[in-house]
């Protein structure tokens, strides 16, 4: 079974305190990485891992937090759907999977940071044993909101 790869919409906030009138407010640019699980074998028990990135590049210092939408699904159970059938998986903010990365709200958590940027790895995971799953390609589609 072939996976598309999972993208994600890009949604730009900007919030900035300007404090004296001269100064100029920071400017950010944000570019996701499509993150591909490749084949899904829903006949095995174990999960199907990937990892992709998001960075994110400042022409000044400045703090800014980044958070991923639900896309399909919730926090806690994305969905990439396919042909009428729904492929479960997440995203996750550290490589043991034990936070999910979404806007801090349902148990998930966001990444702050205080730089000119950097490039953040999202890790991905499809748990195993999703055995009513038929070929096809599945996809979903996540928001990245950097705020700063």
């Amino acid at each position: 079974m072939h996976l598309t790869r999972l993208t994600r919409a890009l949604l730009l906030v900007g919030l900035v305190s300007l404090p004296t009138a001269r100064a100029q407010a920071a400017s950010c640019v944000v570019n996701p990485q499509d993150l591909s699980l490749g084949r899904y074998d829903p006949l095995s028990d174990l999960p199907q891992d990937a990892v992709g990135s998001v960075t994110v590049r400042c022409d000044a210092a400045v703090a800014f937090v980044v958070a991923l939408g639900p896309g399909n699904g919730s926090y806690a159970a994305r969905k990439m759907n396919g042909g009428g059938q729904t492929l479960l998986y997440n995203l996750f903010l550290d490589p043991n999977h034990l936070t999910v990365w979404g806007d801090g709200s349902g148990g998930s958590g966001s990444v702050s940071r205080s730089s000119t940027g950097e490039v953040l790895p999202i890790y991905g995971r499809a748990p195993g044993g999703q055995s009513q799953l038929k070929p096809g390609m599945y996809s979903d589609t996540i928001t990245v909101t950097v705020t700063y």
